[in-house]
């Protein structure tokens, strides 16, 4: 019997090691793309055909490659694993779903709001005030985000945030401490030889709070079933990757998690991101990745098969009733791999 073929993005990027296994034990054939050569990227070694590909950022070029790819390899799922790639596939989708083919990441309404800062933030609020549940309110905030362009920075408290609305892995986040740090932070942003630049109504503004990074990793089925696995990130890349990490059980954070799900009408697996206030220990709603964890290791090895279970749910299965989670710390390493 002939294997069907995935192609998998990014695969120099953090998820794509246990991406690429699960979907080999699965008994799929590999594609693998990423933007270096095949003998910068180690998990190219790992796939049954890899091709260069262009940067997401020219569209044009991206888009045909994946065309290309597609018909040349008989792909029948697509695995983006970076949200640049997620905001291209998503903005052609219609183009690339079809002959079977299919985009595995949630339908294009719902990753348009999950990619927009803003408007997840604006969700989530609304979905925190419909709670009835007090306990449920104390747990989890909605962090406030603010349009720059609507703030008045000599009224600002600081220390803030400033982010694009579409941001990723921190590019262009900017932590400010003190006003005289604004300046540097609009000569990046905006153009001085416009005399109306428009860039700040694409960043928003949010409080800095202290505390460590809470990623939730969940997957929701296309019949409402919904799986949230916590972990505490206590040492991270400066683009914000976990390295050491502490899996746990939150009921509060977790039942918070899938009402979040529900009203996103996210399919398939994402993660959502909190910060847990370092004095007060309420969890703060900071953004959702549409996509796969750089930690989703840290899910699998914690015995939670959320990437098995997200190619079921792209093939209109619903997910198994899966076990507990096994919780505790859990440390990434590095190892050297000779091409």
């Amino acid at each position: 019997m002939e294997k069907r073929t995935a192609l998998v993005t990014a695969i120099g990027s953090f998820a794509a090691d246990t991406v690429i296994r699960t979907l080999h034990e699965m008994g799929y054939r590999v594609v693998g793309s990423d933007i270096y050569e095949k003998e910068w990227v180690a998990n190219s070694l790992d796939v049954d055909a890899f091709y260069q590909a262009p940067f997401a950022s020219d569209e044009e070029k991206y888009i045909s490659f994946i065309k290309d790819v597609c018909e040349k390899e008989n792909v029948e799922r697509i695995l983006p694993v970076i949200d640049l790639e997620i905001d291209a596939l998503n903005r052609h989708r219609d183009e690339i779903e079809k002959d079977g083919v299919r985009i595995c990441m949630s339908d294009h309404d719902t990753i348009e709001v999950l990619r927009d800062k803003y408007r997840m933030t604006q969700l989530v609020r609304s979905v925190l005030d419909s709670l009835e549940d007090e306990e449920l309110k104390s747990a989890v905030r909605a962090i406030t985000s603010i349009r720059a362009s609507e703030v008045d920075f000599e009224e600002v408290t600081f220390p803030i945030i400033l982010k694009p609305v579409d941001g990723r892995s921190s590019c262009g986040l900017y932590r400010i401490f003190q006003e005289d740090q604004l300046g540097f932070a609009f000569s990046n942003i905006m153009d001085p030889t416009k005399l109306n630049d428009t860039s700040l109504e694409n960043y928003i503004v949010q409080p800095l709070i202290k505390g460590n990074v809470v990623t939730v990793d969940i997957l929701r089925d296309g019949e409402g079933n919904c799986r949230a696995v916590p972990r505490e990130e206590l040492l991270r890349t400066p683009n914000g990757a976990g390295l050491s990490v502490r899996v746990m059980e939150d009921r509060a954070l977790q039942n918070v998690c899938y009402k979040i799900a529900e009203r996103a009408g996210i399919k398939g697996c994402v993660n959502f991101e909190f910060i847990k206030g370092e004095s007060s220990g309420i969890y703060y709603f900071i953004e959702c990745n549409p996509r796969f964890s750089g930690g989703i290791a840290f899910t699998e090895l914690s015995g939670v098969p959320m990437i098995k279970n997200h190619m079921y749910i792209f093939d209109g299965k619903p997910m198994e009733d899966m076990p507990l989670q096994k919780c505790g710390f859990i440390t990434r390493k590095y190892q050297e791999i000779r091409m």
